[in-house]
């Protein structure tokens, strides 16, 4: 596992620059009928820029709890989402309109990263965190991640059929660009 501690955002990191040759591929399979391999996982979040007005993708990883998804970043695309922010999301395979909002408090996101990780491994080892004899993620070491940058967005799914205007095909092929 890459430590990403310190440095949280993938840009320009190794396994950035490997993501991002992967993510149109990825994007390709998320949109697909043949999905259900990595949508339980993985999901495509779309959200426009807040100075360009510009759409932008890019496929994440997530934890899915009911109506309301986890994300978790050290990049900085979450700016463009303010408080909240209205975004689209491909989860398992159809588009839902939601509402994404930081979690910007150390402490509540300290604790939700705590929680997501100790009940979902994986979700922790894809994001860089080192985990603890405890179980979950090292409590010192996901501090320092929080420090340097690393944020926890909440996902507050909405109607499914709204979404699927977002379908077109300009926007399933556009860059992320944080």
């Amino acid at each position: 596992m890459m430590n990403r501690v310190s440095r949280p955002a993938l840009r320009g990191s190794l396994l950035g620059n490997v993501l991002r040759l992967l993510n149109p591929i990825v994007k390709l399979l998320l949109n697909s009928p043949i999905h259900w391999p990595l949508s339980h996982w993985f999901a495509i979040l779309s959200w426009t820029g807040r100075k360009t007005g510009k759409r932008y993708s890019t496929p994440v990883s997530h934890i899915r709890e009911g109506e309301v998804v986890w994300v978790t970043t050290g990049d900085r695309w979450w700016h463009n989402l303010g408080d909240r922010g209205p975004v689209t999301i491909r989860v398992r395979g159809q588009w839902r309109e939601a509402v994404a909002a930081p979690i910007t408090d150390p402490a509540e996101s300290q604790t939700g990263h705590e929680r997501l990780f100790r009940a979902h491994p994986w979700f922790r080892w894809l994001s860089g965190i080192p985990g603890s004899s405890a179980g979950g993620a090292d409590p010192v070491e996901l501090g320092r991640a929080l420090q340097a940058g690393r944020v926890l967005v909440r996902i507050e799914l909405g109607d499914h059929r709204a979404g699927a205007r977002h379908l077109d095909a300009g926007h399933a092929g556009r860059k992320h660009r944080a």
